[in-house]
């Protein structure tokens, strides 16, 4: 970084960098990437003038943001240099991705390599990243190169997520293998419109959830217009519909494609209907355009289309609308972690589905996958562990991923099976990649403060309270609850605590929470000060 004599502006209360004063490689990194967003064509395109563009941008990227500097004592300065060193990072692979294409389409293959070498180092676990990789391997002639990348894909995704290939991995290595060719590219270039999410690397035992879902939307039974899952956080959701994206039976079922989106809290509603609208060739890179319109311009597309419209992960109902297009030919799948939402969302109380928990059995299998080594060697232990999880599928891949790591290190395995019975060490885990928020990998606590940072004060107090039940499962009935609370009417907060998803009601009167909520209603009492 170069700077003149006057680069901070400041006064008695603040200081700042002159940004007019200065220069430094991350700004013009993204000033480099701003200049190519101005050219007259589609984003995803890379004209010459980008390409040189990218390319000075790829000169600048020599390390992480600020990396090996820190301020002692300051959570705020840290969580800051996190989001800007992971956003740089997604920005860089971006950029590295699309000049791997870019000289690919050239048929520069030994350019192109260079280039997804670089997307690869910077983003490892990507499997679109290594798959392009094998493609040019393979294409450039060097057949021995690609299947060799592919083996280290494998043992790479073993050994950090405990995960297998995806489908179109596998299905590539076997095709250069073989001398196929890659039957994955032509499968991108089909007629069929769609906007589909990652391909989940792991599904145990929803065979009956997939079957029920597919009945709902027309496969062996009647279409049903509308089908809204609803369930705990981390029952797999999102998973579920992601696999069902991805299904043949329902490709055959939606021939016109499959169009996907993941809303979350605070989402960019014009930015992810511009997706859809793009992939149907409705976009203007140079005009701006309003939600409204498009949504109006996608339905007019769609009318006479069988199309599959996943709305995943919503929050708010008004958050749906705009994405409630198609006509009397389309379906719609939605998923919502909030009761009281899902309720909105559905026409009728018959078009709500609640995803289950794992039965014991599917738990067991589930972790045997993610360990097997734990499983074998200590059974009775694992079946308590999966009791005491209580079929929750995001407590069991973190808590398989934990024990699998744990046990190649030759560590104290029965140790780790008990602190994770017990709770210990699950909520500070990091959560599985396919959870993340926007492309940050967070802890399951941060997963779940999702739900109660947006309870009030005391609702989030009585929550946490919740938690001091011991008994698993812990349930309790209202005049518990109006006990545990101080109140002569619990009956508006535990409505609220269902309508959350934080409670269920099961029957007699009774409510329950699941037990990685009550680890996390613990925390709360801890981290905020709530008395008992």
């Amino acid at each position: 970084m170069s700077v003149d004599s006057n680069w901070i502006d400041g006064d008695r209360a603040t200081i700042a960098l002159n940004r007019t004063n200065m220069w430094s490689d991350a700004s013009e990194f993204t000033r480099l990437l701003s200049e190519t967003e101005a050219h007259n064509h589609p984003p995803d395109v890379v004209c010459e003038q980008c390409a040189e563009l990218l390319k000075q941008a790829v000169a600048l990227y020599a390390g992480d943001f600020m990396s090996g500097f820190s301020l002692k004592d300051s959570i705020d300065y840290d969580d800051w240099q996190m989001e800007q060193r992971e956003w740089l990072r997604r920005e860089f692979a971006d950029v590295v991705r699309r000049l791997s294409v870019f000289h690919a389409d050239l048929r520069q293959f030994e350019q192109a390599i260079k280039y997804a070498k670089r997307w690869v180092t910077a983003d490892p676990l990507h499997e679109a990243a290594q798959r392009q990789l094998m493609r040019l391997y393979a294409a450039n002639g060097e057949r021995t190169e690609a299947l060799r990348q592919y083996k280290q894909t494998v043992d790479l995704l073993d050994e950090e997520l405990a995960t297998p290939p995806e489908d179109e991995t596998n299905t590539l290595y076997e095709a250069i293998l073989n001398g196929l060719g890659d039957p994955t590219a032509s499968a991108t270039n089909c007629a069929v419109t769609s906007v589909l999410p990652p391909l989940p690397s792991l599904l145990i035992g929803r065979e009956d959830v997939l079957r029920e879902i597919k009945q709902r939307l027309g496969i062996g039974g009647e279409q049903r217009p509308v089908t809204v899952i609803q369930g705990w956080p981390g029952v797999g959701k999102s998973t579920v519909v992601a696999m069902l994206a991805h299904d043949r039976e329902m490709v055959e079922q939606y021939p016109d494609g499959v169009l996907w989106v993941s809303l979350g809290e605070t989402p960019s509603l014009i930015s992810e209907i511009s997706v859809w609208a793009e992939a149907f060739g409705l976009s203007e890179p140079t005009r701006m355009r309003k939600v409204e319109e498009l949504s109006a311009q996608l339905t007019a597309v769609l009318r006479d289309k069988r199309v599959l419209l996943i709305i995943d992960d919503v929050w708010q109902v008004e958050h749906a609308a705009p994405f409630r297009v198609g006509g009397h030919a389309c379906a719609h799948l939605i998923t919502s972690r909030l009761n009281d939402v899902a309720t909105a969302l559905a026409p009728t109380a018959v078009d709500l589905y609640r995803l289950p928990l794992l039965t014991d059995q599917a738990a067991l299998e589930l972790l045997h996958k993610l360990t097997p080594e734990t499983v074998s060697q200590y059974p009775a232990e694992a079946r308590a562990l999966v009791r005491n999880l209580e079929g929750l599928p995001l407590a069991l891949h973190v808590a398989g991923r934990l024990l699998h790591s744990e046990a190649r290190l030759g560590w104290g395995v029965r140790e780790l099976l008990a602190e994770l019975g017990a709770g210990t060490g699950l909520l500070g885990a990091q959560a599985p990649s396919d959870m993340r928020m926007r492309d940050i990998s967070p802890t399951v606590a941060a997963l779940l403060k999702r739900s109660t940072d947006a309870l009030d004060a005391a609702s989030r107090q009585r929550f946490a309270v919740l938690g001091l039940f011991v008994p698993k499962p812990a349930t309790f009935d209202l005049a518990a609850m109006g006990a545990a609370w101080g109140l002569t009417d619990p009956r508006p907060t535990a409505r609220l605590l269902v309508g959350r998803g934080l409670l269920e009601p099961i029957s007699g009167g009774r409510f329950q929470m699941h037990a990685l909520l009550v680890l996390h209603a613990r925390s709360l009492i801890a981290e905020e000060g709530f008395v008992q």
